[in-house]
């Protein structure tokens, strides 16, 4: 179940490093939304990485449960 959870978490920051960049503003870190998102092979590979990742965490805790 631990390793679903990390699956999970993995899946959440892949995408949202994908999405917004991570400025410091003021000592504080704060997500921007990137305005211009260059979709070529890195993104999309970084998105269907982030699906997968997220696709076999939701089955590993499904199996942990079943079992």
């Amino acid at each position: 179940m631990i390793i679903g959870i990390c699956f999970i978490f993995t899946s959440g920051f892949i995408y949202i490093k994908e999405k917004h960049n991570i400025i410091t503003i003021e000592g504080e870190r704060v997500l921007d939304k990137k305005t211009n998102v260059t979709q070529d092979g890195r993104y999309r590979y970084g998105i269907l990485t982030s699906i997968l990742s997220l696709i076999l965490g939701i089955f590993s805790i499904l199996s942990s449960i079943i079992y």
